[in-house]
C-alpha cells in the first residue's frame, strides 16, 4: 500500500514536474539538450536491435550507469559474463551524455542507449521491449520507476560496486522511508566493503547485501597491462625525462598545482610535466596556458610540432589511464573541487599518488593514505615539499609507490564474486 502510494506521487507530481524543468533547463543548456534529445531516439536504437536478434532472442543483460566512470569501472564484469554466457546480449544505458557520446563501443556490450525518463511508461516500454534477463545498477545511480517495473515484470535488480556513506542524503530521516521502498525492491546490493554494507543495512534487507568487494580494482589492472604494451606518448619524447602527470584536474586544483610545478621546474631541468584536465574545453584549455606562464606547454594534438617544451597538455579524453603509465608520480584532480576522481589509475603503476583534501567520496582514497601509497596535500606547499622529496629520494618514492600498488593487487578478484552473484539471481 505504502509503495502504490509513492509510486503514484512519484509519477503523477514529482516527476513530471522535474520533467518539465529538466526541458525547460534544456533550453539553456547544451549537454542537457542533447540528453534530451538522445531519449527520444532511443527506443527507435533498440526496435532495430531487437529486430536483429531474430526470432530466437537471446537473454539480455540491461546495465544502468550514471556516466562514463561507472561504465569504465563495470568493464571486467561485462567481460566476465560474455564468457559465462557467450549467447547472451548486453545493453547499456547511460543516464549522462559524456558516458552515452564517448563511449562507442565494448568487448561483451551489443547496444548503448540513454536511459529512458524515469516515468512509467517510457521505463515500463523498454523493459517490456527487451524483458532483460537481469536489470544490473552500477555504483548507486537507482531510479524508483526502473526498480518498481523490474518488480512487476519479475525481473532481478542488482546494484553493483554499491557504496553508501554514512552522511549521505539517502539516509536523511525526511528520505529514508522512501528511500526504503526502493532499496527493499533490490534483489541484490553488492557493496565495496563491510562498512557500506553496514550502512545499507539501514536501508535494505540484511540478506540481500552482500560485500563482494570493487570491480573498479579489476579493471585498473586489465588496462594496466594494455597501458604497458602500447604508450600513449612517443618514446622521443619520453626518453630521459622525469616524468609527472597530473590528471583530472579542474581550475580549483591547478590554482594550487602550478605554481608549485614552476618551482620544481626551475630545480629539476629534466621534469616533464602532463596535465590532462577533466574537460579539456577550449575555454578551459586557454585558461590553463596563460596560467602555466612562463613555462612552455604543448598540446598533445600539437606533438608533431614538439620542441621540447616542459608542458603537455592533453586536449583530448579517454587516454588518462594509460599516461599514468609514464609517471614517476602522480596528482589526480578533483580534491580540491568537491569529489576526487579514480586514484586507483596511477595506483596500479606503483607510484606515489598525490591528491588534495577533499577526498572522502573515495574508500580506495581512504585505503591508499592508510597503506603508505597516498598522499593528501593541502596547498601549494606541501605540493612542491612532496613532490621534492619524492624526486631527491629514490628509495622513499619506491617504497610509497609499491605500498599503492600492493594495496591495489590485494584487492582483486571482485569481478568474479560479482558474476557469481549475478548467475546465483538467475537459477
Amino acid at each position: 500500500m505504502v509503495t502504490a502510494i509513492y509510486f503514484l506521487i512519484y509519477n503523477l507530481l514529482v516527476y513530471p514536474l522535474a520533467f518539465a524543468v529538466f526541458h525547460i533547463y534544456a533550453l539553456f543548456n547544451r549537454k542537457f539538450r542533447r540528453g534530451i534529445a538522445g531519449r527520444y531516439r532511443s527506443f527507435r536504437r533498440v526496435k532495430a536491435f531487437l529486430r536483429s536478434l531474430g526470432p530466437e532472442k537471446p537473454e539480455i543483460f540491461l546495465l544502468h550507469c550514471a556516466s562514463m566512470g561507472e561504465f569504465e569501472h563495470a568493464r571486467p564484469l561485462l567481460r566476465a559474463l560474455k564468457a559465462q554466457r557467450p549467447e547472451s546480449r548486453t545493453v547499456v544505458m547511460f543516464f549522462s551524455p559524456s558516458g552515452y557520446e564517448n563511449v562507442k563501443s565494448a568487448p561483451g556490450v551489443d547496444l548503448f542507449i540513454y536511459a529512458p525518463f524515469d516515468w512509467w511508461w517510457p521505463v515500463r516500454r523498454l523493459f517490456r521491449a527487451l524483458r532483460p534477463r537481469a536489470l544490473l545498477i552500477a555504483k548507486y545511480d537507482v531510479w524508483p520507476n526502473q526498480l518498481w517495473m523490474a518488480r512487476s515484470l519479475k525481473i532481478p535488480a542488482l546494484l553493483l560496486n554499491a557504496t553508501l556513506q554514512k552522511t549521505s542524503g539517502r539516509l536523511h530521516p525526511a528520505l529514508r522511508w522512501f528511500q526504503r521502498t526502493l532499496y527493499r525492491r533490490l534483489t541484490r546490493i553488492l557493496t565495496i566493503s563491510e562498512t557500506d554494507r553496514d550502512n545499507y543495512l539501514r536501508l535494505a534487507r540484511a540478506e540481500a547485501v552482500i560485500a563482494v568487494g570493487d570491480t573498479k580494482y579489476d579493471q585498473v589492472i586489465s588496462r594496466a597491462e594494455e597501458s604497458r604494451a602500447t604508450l600513449p606518448l612517443p618514446s622521443a619524447v619520453c626518453q630521459g625525462k622525469r616524468i609527472f602527470v597530473a590528471g583530472s584536474t579542474w581550475p580549483e586544483d591547478e590554482t594550487h598545482l602550478l605554481p608549485a610545478l614552476r618551482q620544481l621546474h626551475r630545480s629539476y631541468g629534466d621534469l616533464l610535466t602532463i596535465i590532462c584536465p577533466h574537460e579539456p574545453t577550449p575555454a578551459h584549455l586557454a585558461q590553463l596556458s596563460d596560467a602555466l606562464l612562463p613555462l612552455r606547454g604543448c598540446r598533445l594534438s600539437q606533438l608533431d610540432h614538439y620542441r621540447g617544451e616542459p608542458v603537455i597538455v592533453i586536449d583530448r579524453i579517454g587516454i588518462l589511464a594509460n599516461l599514468y603509465a609514464l609517471a614517476r608520480a602522480a596528482y589526480v584532480g578533483g580534491s580540491f573541487k568537491q569529489n576526487i576522481h579514480n586514484v586507483l589509475e596511477p595506483a596500479v603503476y606503483g607510484i606515489p599518488v598525490l591528491f588534495g583534501p577533499v577526498n572522502r567520496n573515495s574508500h580506495e582514497a581512504q585505503l591508499l593514505k592508510a597503506a603508505g601509497g597516498g598522499l593528501e596535500v593541502h596547498s601549494e606547499a606541501e605540493i612542491r615539499t612532496a613532490l621534492e622529496k619524492i624526486f631527491s629520494e629514490e628509495d622513499y618514492r619506491r617504497q610509497t609507490g609499491e605500498a599503492a600498488r600492493q594495496l591495489v593487487e590485494a584487492h582483486r578478484g571482485a569481478t568474479a564474486r560479482t558474476v557469481e552473484e549475478i548467475l546465483k539471481r538467475l537459477e
